[in-house]
């Protein structure tokens, strides 16, 4: 049989023919964000991996972030020394894998559930406002979740089937996924936890899991040998960052916060009332604990790993991270969209005995409601969105076109400005109101900056003000057209008398 004879018979398949549509009309979509947010200003997390991707092919001086996994900004600088612009980074590091996670999440719903539950899924992610929302903002977050889907795809398959060759890609999707975004680190967390509870401690005996432990740390060493040399230690992503901090060494509250956002994905009362169902029908497990105990073949059961993920996610960051945005939390979407499919398979089959196209209708029409409220949602966020910063981003470009390569600027918005101004620069400190003066007069840097889109230590203000006659206001943009409101104000300090 020919290719296209193949390519044929899949399709007539039609669940295989509505995902590749939905897969296109993710394109659909993606692509015209993609398009219609050219140009937009990078905010701090993009301006990081850029900056972070300048220093690393082009020397731009900056100094790196321990916290960051170094793939995302190597392919970044790569691209950027090929000639590639912003614009295609964007597309073929962000929109194209924002696409691929449609078939992704496809494929791990049939493995794990059916193909209807699957079709659900792909369709709620091909409307998701935050996978949406993210897929037009330079961010490894998309690339992240494919590649952690896949792994949780490989190796579902493999405790169906045992094929070495699936946990092999499972453990380099896995650490794929975690080099792409620390967050990623939380799949092999629910992979051993979910083994824990399925067989004890009996999996470590097994030769394939020590394989995926070998082949995971083994992709890991450029990472290694990239903290090494920038950060002094191969391990300083653990030991130098935000994620190094005990616990019991953070005073902050627990997020409990996170919890909301179960309800802001959905986005609706349509989707979250579908999910909540779709949690009821998964938690069923809990009436059979005792069988789940004596019985490990029937603990192998997608709604207690799915459970079991949005779990540990949420615990994650309630109790270590303590505070959450909605892209951290990208792991529990496959599984809140597996529920909301198992909720409308459910209300199909109590509706299919009076008629199996008034319970299709229905689920359409739930979908169709539902999905309005997601696209909705996406378009003004990201219309909301798509200036912000832009004051940065132009005071940027105007330091750049007006100092030397070797000038220094003080500035809160750091990433950004070393981004865009391809400077040298320095943040201000709280605890320098005495000795900022001296500072100046010693290392002499050539700008100053003010604004009203970051923290400023409080003596900054009563500074600037008594500082006025050194200091010559070069570049001012406004919040109004009557110029009463300047929201980035950057200053040229002037070296003629003391300061």
């Amino acid at each position: 049989m020919s290719e296209k004879n193949k390519a044929s018979q899949w399709l007539k398949d039609r669940h295989n023919l509505i995902m590749v549509l939905l897969t296109l009309f993710a394109a659909v979509i993606r692509i015209y964000y993609w398009v219609h947010t050219a140009g937009q200003p990078l905010w701090w997390d993009e301006s990081e991996y850029g900056a972070t991707a300048k220093h690393l092919v082009l020397n731009l001086p900056y100094t790196l972030n321990a916290q960051r996994p170094f793939l995302f900004p190597g392919i970044f600088g790569v691209s950027l020394l090929i000639g590639m612009s912003e614009q295609i980074i964007k597309f073929l590091w962000v929109v194209l894998p924002s696409i691929l996670v449609i078939p992704a999440i496809y494929l791990l719903g049939k493995e794990m559930f059916n193909k209807n539950v699957a079709l659900i899924a792909a369709a709620l992610a091909t409307v998701s406002w935050t996978l949406i929302f993210w897929a037009a903002r330079l961010q490894p977050d998309s690339m992240s979740l494919l590649f952690q889907v896949l792994a949780i795809l490989f190796m579902w398959r493999y405790w169906k089937n045992e094929k070495r060759s699936s946990i092999v890609w499972s453990a380099v999707f896995t650490s794929l996924g975690f080099q792409f975004k620390v967050s990623g680190l939380l799949v092999p967390v629910c992979f051993f936890i979910f083994l824990i509870m399925k067989e004890r401690l009996e999996f470590l005996k097994k030769k394939d899991y020590w394989i995926f432990l070998l082949v995971f740390v083994a992709l890991l060493i450029p990472q290694f040998i990239y903290s090494y040399y920038s950060f002094g230690s191969p391990f300083a992503l653990f030991t130098q960052s935000g994620y190094a901090q005990a616990v019991v060494k953070d005073p902050s509250p627990f997020g409990w916060y996170n919890l909301k956002f179960f309800y802001s994905l959905n986005q609706n009362l349509v989707f979250f009332a579908l999910f909540l169902i779709g949690l009821v029908i998964s938690l069923q497990f809990l009436l059979y604990l005792d069988i789940l105990a004596k019985d490990k073949k029937k603990f192998f059961d997608p709604s207690i790993f799915g459970v079991m993920t949005l779990i540990i996610v949420s615990a994650f960051y309630i109790f270590y991270i303590k505070g959450t945005e909605d892209r951290w939390v990208f792991l529990w979407l496959p599984f809140i969209f597996f529920m909301i499919g198992q909720a409308l398979m459910y209300i199909y089959e109590m509706v299919k005995p009076q008629g199996r196209k008034i319970g299709l209708g229905i689920v359409i029409v739930l979908l169709l409601i539902g999905g309005y409220y997601q696209l909705a949602s996406a378009r003004d966020l990201i219309e909301q969105k798509k200036t912000s910063y832009m004051p940065v981003e132009q005071a940027g470009l105007w330091i750049k076109d007006h100092s030397n390569k070797n000038d220094v600027v003080i500035t809160q918005s750091q990433p950004q400005i070393s981004y865009y101004a391809e400077r040298k620069i320095r943040q201000y400190y709280d605890n320098e109101s005495d000795t900022f003066s001296s500072y100046l007069e010693q290392n002499k840097p050539r700008f100053l900056t003010a604004s009203v889109f970051e923290h400023h230590p409080v003596w900054l203000q009563s500074w600037l003000q008594a500082n006025q006659n050194k200091l010559k206001p070069v570049y001012v943009i406004y919040a109004d057209q009557q110029q009463t409101q300047p929201v980035f104000v950057v200053y040229e300090v002037i070296y003629n008398s003391s300061i």
